[in-house]
């Protein structure tokens, strides 16, 4: 009789085990889920059902992760940090694949987890869409500066290095948010770049303004500098992120209980936004508060400068120009740095479109708006088929003509590319 009851305790506790590990799975037997969506796909019909979580938000994740003797979810973040526990109603355990592997010949072990954060407003991949949107935008801003001579002065050359490397760090970005990663060294990889040239983008944008300011302080800023000078920028506007890049690389997998970014543990970006604040934000505050010191002390030698002088038109264009440049990258991010301090609201999701989609404004300001630029174009005969709009445009006067840093060659007369 004991001998049964023991029995008996024995089998219910085996099925009940048995039970609690289905519950924790995704996906009935014979389904898969798909790669970025969270429903389980059934091959041979070719339908897909919901996972049973219940949460909005969701991660996955590829390794790093064991059930303990409770049938909680253990995430192993790395040595140096203590491993996450996950109730066992925020999780479930599944294979993954693609649409089309019909054979479920690829399939891989994935732990989906209920993310601890608020509901998002708008889908992430439609931000990835608008920033291709802005990426376009961005390379046709690089086209126009590159293939005519005219625009490559010391400022174009630098206009040229900013879009390039921001164009880059959203494209890296798009990459991220559109597709899912397997591999964490290839994703570590995709972080650190997306940080790098985010950052360069913040240092180009520093070193136009330093060239405002320069060319305040030297009359003669009418003279050839050549590719000398520029370099100098280069140095600086490339060279700061590539240091800051090495150090958060170094910081990040040196081994201690410190402030670690996080990209490549599991995650292509930073833990969470404190760390984001901790490397990336701050860096990007600080160039703007020093973008913002040059204008007030570039404003004031500006004052100085006698009202007839043609230099204090000049100048004053182009800092004006540089300021527009400046404040439609920066006060996007101003407002994200914001939000990250913030509950999600509507209000903050519509900066995030606005900030996705600043190469459309970069292009504006610095192709369409600019006169000089659409002189050149149309000298170069790209813009024939609206000749009449475009002489209409250029009558009034420019305050730029005739003052430029060149490092190739001078204006030409009209000559079709």
């Amino acid at each position: 009789m004991e001998l049964n009851y023991i029995q008996t305790l024995f089998l219910f506790v085996v099925v009940g085990l048995d039970y609690v590990i289905a519950e924790s799975k995704c996906c009935p037997p014979g389904q898969v889920l798909l790669m970025r969506k969270d429903v389980c796909w059934e091959p041979t019909a070719n339908v897909t059902e919901p996972i049973p979580l219940k949460c909005k938000v969701t991660i996955r994740f590829i390794k790093n992760y064991y059930l303990n003797d409770k049938n909680q979810l253990k995430l192993h973040l790395g040595e140096d940090f203590d491993d996450e526990t996950v109730d066992t109603n925020s999780y479930c355990l599944g294979n993954h694949t693609t649409i089309r592997d019909v054979n479920l010949t690829n399939t891989k072990a994935v732990a989906i987890v209920c993310a601890d954060e608020e509901e998002e407003i708008i889908d992430d991949r439609i931000l990835g869409y608008t920033m291709i949107i802005s990426v376009i935008f961005l390379v046709m801003t690089i086209f126009v500066y590159s293939f005519l001579p005219e625009l490559r002065d010391v400022q174009g050359k630098s206009i040229i290095n900013f879009c390039i490397s921001l164009a880059i760090g959203l494209g890296i970005l798009v990459i991220m948010k559109l597709m899912t990663y397997y591999d964490m060294g290839w994703c570590a990889t995709r972080g650190f770049l997306a940080y790098f040239f985010l950052i360069a983008a913040f240092f180009w944008s520093n070193a136009i303004s330093i060239q405002v300011l320069i060319n305040t302080r030297r009359p003669a800023i009418s003279m050839d500098h050549g590719w000398r000078h520029f370099k100098f920028y280069m140095l600086y506007a490339w060279g700061c992120p590539i240091v800051l890049t090495i150090c958060m690389a170094i910081v990040n997998f040196y081994p201690g209980k410190h402030q670690k970014p996080g990209i490549g543990l599991n995650h292509c970006w930073f833990f969470n936004k404190h760390q984001q604040w901790y490397y990336m934000y701050s860096i990007m505050f600080l160039l703007l508060v020093i973008n913002f010191c040059i204008f007030i002390y570039t404003s004031i030698l500006i004052w100085r400068i006698p009202v007839s002088s043609s230099l204090k038109r000049a100048v004053k264009y182009k800092l004006g120009m540089t300021v527009q440049l400046i404040v439609l990258m920066g006060l996007p991010w101003v407002f994200e740095m914001i939000s990250s301090l913030a509950p999600k609201h509507i209000i903050w999701t519509i900066m995030d479109i606005i900030n996705t989609l600043q190469g459309i404004l970069i292009f504006l300001l610095l192709v369409v708006f600019r006169k000089r630029v659409i002189k050149v174009m149309y000298k170069h005969g790209w813009l024939d088929c609206i000749s009449n709009y475009v002489e209409k445009y250029l009558a009034t006067k420019d305050d730029e003509e005739n003052v430029v840093q060149h490092t190739d060659v001078p204006m030409n007369d009209r000559t079709v590319l």
